[in-house]
């Protein structure tokens, strides 16, 4: 062979493996592009039946507590609704006379309904932000629950819960006596690391002997620390956690 068309037969080797080389990666981008696509059909699918189960439980919740004038729901902002159902159920079960909770909102609304159809109990809500406490009165209004539940303007300040500082709602309005139930949904997580820690140290002593203690988003490593930190420091409690949508923690306080 001469040095010619050795040259000539290097170049057709060059230029069928450049070939080769373009053809497999159009097909890896291809099967990328086709992969992905499908990945995100696939979560939009998911989320949509999400929502639409979200929405279909916030109905069959709304049915069953007759609340038929429309719910005040915002998928950022809302509880879940199975969060809800653990709490009504709860509340609907074990009647309690105080029930306090921690942010006000949908949860508000429902606990409300529940003390008025079990015709006992009424429902003190801490609600730090001025605007969502208004809206929570104006719903508590519009559906004639205001002698069953007290929406609480209750700013965050500097408070000491087992000596370290933390924000945490002003507690001074909150009436004096035990505590048969309370909510934990606030301070927002975002505020400071254990954001929702002191609601025992400071609220532990208001604590009826056999109080029962819900607390959202407790598949959140936070929680999840919280949690560990009030088993250790709370000997009398005991914890359930349920697998909702966004994890829930159950204590239950045995002080005799």
């Amino acid at each position: 062979m001469t040095f010619d068309a050795a040259i000539l037969l290097l170049l057709l080797l060059v230029v069928v493996g450049l070939l080769i080389h373009q053809h497999y990666r159009q097909r890896l981008l291809e099967k990328l592009f086709h992969s992905s696509q499908q990945q995100t059909e696939t979560l939009i699918s998911n989320k949509i039946a999400g929502l639409f189960h979200q929405f279909e439980a916030y109905l069959s919740l709304r049915d069953r507590l007759d609340l038929k004038q429309g719910l005040p729901y915002t998928p950022y902002w809302s509880a879940g609704p199975d969060f809800l159902k653990v709490i009504t159920e709860h509340c609907l079960q074990h009647r309690p006379n105080t029930v306090v909770e921690c942010s006000s909102g949908l949860t508000t609304l429902m606990l409300a309904r529940c003390c008025q159809l079990n015709q006992q109990g009424h429902v003190y809500s801490l609600e730090n932000g001025e605007q969502y406490a208004e809206a929570s009165r104006e719903h508590l209004q519009r559906y004639q629950l205001t002698t069953e539940a007290t929406v609480i303007h209750a700013p965050l300040e500097t408070k000491s819960a087992n000596g370290k500082p933390f924000q945490w709602y002003a507690i001074d309005q909150l009436p004096k006596g035990s505590i048969d139930m309370l909510v934990i949904d606030g301070p927002p997580g975002f505020l400071q690391k254990h954001s929702r820690y002191p609601a025992l140290p400071l609220l532990f002593d208001r604590l009826a002997d056999h109080c029962t203690i819900f607390m959202d988003d407790a598949d959140r490593d936070d929680e999840r620390e919280i949690v560990e930190l009030w088993l250790s420091e709370y000997p009398e409690l005991t914890h359930e956690f349920i697998k909702t949508e966004r994890g829930c923690s159950v204590l239950t306080l045995n002080r005799s």
